[in-house]
């Protein structure tokens, strides 16, 4: 483990060493660009000005360029020569074996297809370098002709943003002979306002149209010039007139007049529509036929036609039902053209998942009277695979120890032909874990599950006639799962049954939807187990809570819930967006008591209690794969209606890879009480100690992490984050002094840790390793509550009470 240790740093010493000293392969005339920044922004964003940048600079880490020194590593063990003897030895093999293969075209197809990738490989290792010059950056070699298409450019971009009068400059700096530092000298001044809004639109019925919506216009007096909003405009106006029938109407036909010879610092903007070239006004259409194809063409064979509230579906088997595809589709006879009913057509069918793609194509009827204009609609739908196999595999590292995992689900689409797909599943998986009896074992837990799940595209409820929130993409879903957890100290079977109703709504129609609603009315979940270990059954007694006993909450029991969970999101899948996510989950449980209902099923416990679980989180891009994310996340949970136990599974706990990093999983809290422990010392005598080996419950949750993500090389991205959080108890407890909750004193409660993030995106995942320490701990007992002086590097390689290696998939939030 030490040879290691002095290997890393050797290499690390000797890229360090390099980096120091970036000038030695530049030519005499050549210097190195290593800095470029703007100066003087008031309202501009630093990231826009630096998204113009003609010629990026090398980046620069503690006044070294690591990126830089990796890249020319790299180069000495690259040789185009030798590269360009190889392509020239695959295409003289490639054109050898073609010829051998004589008149077999299979053969030669695949034969160029094998010899045609492996050559485009080898170009792509000429043209861009190998593997460690990519992981670096190749030399910015200081160029002034791109410098002052940089300043080009910055004119154009302010301009834009209505900086008319603005000034530009920028300053070189020298350093050492061979490093360039640019500073560039912005002074914005006052920008242009709009002071008058005019229209210009010869086409009367398309003049009253953009008139009776101006309230919605993107350009409004007052505000501040921008060209961006001039395109938001022209886009505003375009759909507005192709959702009310104009099928040929094109962007082309919308321009702006702008004057700013008016008076000082403000814009006078003209909004013109012009006629087709050919008419004196655009023309509207109609749908006449609306025709639904729901299966691929079989050429010289007639399909059946279905005529249903006025659309024709044609199929050779119709497969789906009829009554369920009418509420997906928006378009139908005798209505105007609309490219919104069109796109959220395509939308809703592709939600039901059972089809592989769909689209909308229209056809112009030959022979329109004088005043209306027909279109026929056609609804292509392709039918997805009945049956869709998805395997995963993979290890969990955790304790230092490897633990595979693996799952696999079956979907079955359109089960009984109303678009209802059945999902089944299977997982199971092994995990090491710190003992809870004794915090120097690891304990193996064997984890086993399988599943069902039964989804309508519907709301199914009495006296709805399914039309219920149709225009929300609605589903009902019918669940049952079974979960079995065998560890060292207990085993714990769940099984479990619910029924959900699930809806989603989008801010546009012509956008993903960005919130979701889940409604679950019945939740009935049995749960069994034993506790194994009287060590652990002995610690369980010994952190209760008063009448709220942890020992009671692994007792078996049913655990019946009413929840809503309500989701905001406007990110997408690789988190690269401006966004907000926001998730409010709320559970009350044992409500069928108070209903009547009475679930004493062989003297199993039944639980009453409340939960309410808010999560926000803000994702900033800062430019250049750069981006600053923080997370809030907050919880309570409290026995209801005369109950005093609490389920175990719907305590909050602290601590994990998704949570302060610093502190293993489910160890974390409570408060600033300290859970205590013998241990005999060297001499044999007993001492007292922190127990870091019992999983701490909480009835109330606050935590919060900040991190900056930032591109390292190609695929890998760092982090570095600081994570603050604790759980504790909702009522004072004389036996655990500090882990109730107070407003007075939780602040000075939370726990601190900090660390650094390596992530590798595999583009299908994102493999984390996250390296936490602790920094604040308030459970210390015995020393300084600030532990960050007790940070060892070599305490990432071996279990202690310091510092963590978080390992996951995916980010932590």
């Amino acid at each position: 483990m030490r040879s290691r240790l002095y290997i890393s740093a050797l290499i690390i010493a000797m890229l360090g060493s390099n980096a120091c000293v970036p000038t030695r392969y530049l030519a005499q005339d050549e210097k190195l660009l290593v800095s470029i920044e703007p100066q003087g922004l008031e309202t501009i964003e630093p990231a826009a000005i630096e998204a113009l940048y003609q010629q990026e600079p090398n980046r620069m880490v503690f006044g070294s360029t690591p990126y830089l020194a990796l890249y020319n590593f790299g180069k000495k063990f690259y040789d185009p020569l030798k590269i360009q003897a190889k392509i020239e030895k695959q295409q003289a093999k490639a054109k050898r074996r073609i010829a051998e293969a004589g008149a077999d075209s299979l053969k030669i197809q695949r034969l160029r297809e094998r010899y045609n990738n492996r050559i485009e490989s080898l170009r792509e290792k000429k043209k861009n370098g190998n593997f460690v010059m990519q992981l670096g950056e190749p030399p910015a070699i200081y160029d002034s002709t791109q410098m002052e298409r940089t300043m080009d450019q910055i004119d154009i971009f302010l301009n834009s943003k209505g900086y008319f009068n603005h000034r530009t400059s920028y300053n070189k700096t020298v350093k050492n002979d061979k490093l360039v530092y640019i500073d560039i000298n912005i002074e914005e001044k006052a920008p242009y306002l709009y002071s008058e809004l005019n229209l210009n639109i010869e086409d009367e019925r398309i003049r009253r149209i953009v008139e009776s919506t101006r309230e919605r216009s993107e350009l409004q007096l007052g505000e501040k010039y921008d060209e961006e909003e001039l395109t938001k405009e022209r886009d505003r106006l375009y759909q507005l007139l192709k959702n009310r029938g104009y099928y040929d109407f094109a962007r082309a036909y919308i321009e702006f007049e702008v004057d700013t010879s008016f008076a000082e610092n403000t814009a006078r903007i003209t909004t013109i529509i012009q006629s087709p070239e050919q008419d004196s006004a655009h023309k509207v259409y109609t749908i006449n036929n609306v025709y639904f194809k729901t299966d691929p063409d079989r050429f010289g064979i007639p399909r059946d036609t279905l005529l249903y509230n006025g659309v024709e579906y044609v199929a050779y088997d119709h497969k789906y039902a009829i009554a369920i595809l009418d509420k997906k589709i928006d378009i139908y006879p005798g209505q105007r053209y609309s490219q919104r009913r069109t796109s959220t057509t395509q939308r809703k069918l592709a939600d039901l998942d059972v089809f592989q793609f769909n689209n909308v194509l229209y056809t112009k009827l030959d022979t329109p009277n004088d005043s209306t204009y027909e279109l026929n609609a056609f609804i292509n739908a392709l039918p997805a695979k009945k049956f869709q196999e998805t395997a995963e595999l993979g290890i969990n590292f955790t304790e230092r120890k490897p633990g595979p995992f693996s799952s696999l689900s079956l979907r079955i689409r359109n089960v009984f032909g109303g678009a209802e797909n059945l999902d089944l599943g299977i997982r199971g998986g092994l995990e090491y874990q710190v003992s809870l009896a004794d915090q120097n074992e690891t304990v193996l837990i064997k984890e086993f599950g399988a599943n069902a799940a039964l989804s309508f595209p519907v709301i199914l409820l009495p006296f709805t006639n399914k039309n219920l929130l149709a225009e929300n993409s609605p589903r009902t879903r019918i669940y049952a799962g079974y979960t079995s957890e065998n560890r060292q100290e207990y085993t714990r079977s769940i099984y479990e049954s619910g029924l959900d109703y699930i809806w989603q709504r989008a801010r546009n129609p012509l956008q993903p939807p960005v919130m979701q609603f889940i409604f679950s009315p019945v939740n009935l979940n049995i749960v069994q187990g034993d506790i194994l270990d009287d060590d652990f059954r002995n610690a369980l007694e010994n952190n209760s809570t008063g009448s709220r006993s942890l020992l009671e909450s692994f007792d078996d029991g049913i655990i019946s819930f009413v929840g809503f969970n309500f989701i905001y999101n406007t990110n997408d899948f690789t988190q690269t967006r401006n966004a907000r996510y926001f998730r409010a989950l709320v559970e009350l449980g044992g409500l069928t008591k108070e209903l009547g209902l009475e679930l004493n099923v062989n003297d199993l416990r039944t639980y009453q209690y409340a939960r309410f679980n808010p999560d926000y989180r803000r994702y900033i891009p800062l430019g250049g794969q750069r981006y600053f994310v923080y997370r809030v996340n907050t919880g309570v949970v409290s026995p209801i209606l005369g109950g005093n136990i609490i389920p175990y599974e719907k305590f909050f706990f602290g601590g994990g890879a998704s949570s302060v990093r610093a502190w293993q999983s489910r160890r974390l809290g409570l408060g600033s009480y300290a859970p205590l422990g013998v241990e005999l010392d060297a001499e044999g005598n007993q001492v007292i100690v922190r127990d870091y080996s019992v999983e701490q419950p909480g009835e109330v949750l606050v935590e919060a992490n900040v991190e900056y993500r930032f591109n390292m090389f190609s695929f890998i991205n760092g982090a570095v984050f600081v994570d603050a959080g604790n759980v504790w108890l909702l009522r004072p407890d004389v036996t655990k002094p500090g882990a109730n909750f107070e407003f007075d004193r939780f602040y000075r409660e939370l726990a601190v840790g900090t660390g650094f993030g390596i992530r590798f995106d595999l583009a299908v995942l994102i493999l984390r390793f996250d390296f936490a320490t602790k920094v604040y701990d308030p459970a210390n007992y015995k020393e300084d509550k600030f532990v960050l002086p007790n940070f060892k590097l070599a305490d990432f390689l071996n279990r202690n009470n310091q510092s963590t290696l978080q390992i996951g998939i995916g980010y932590p939030f």
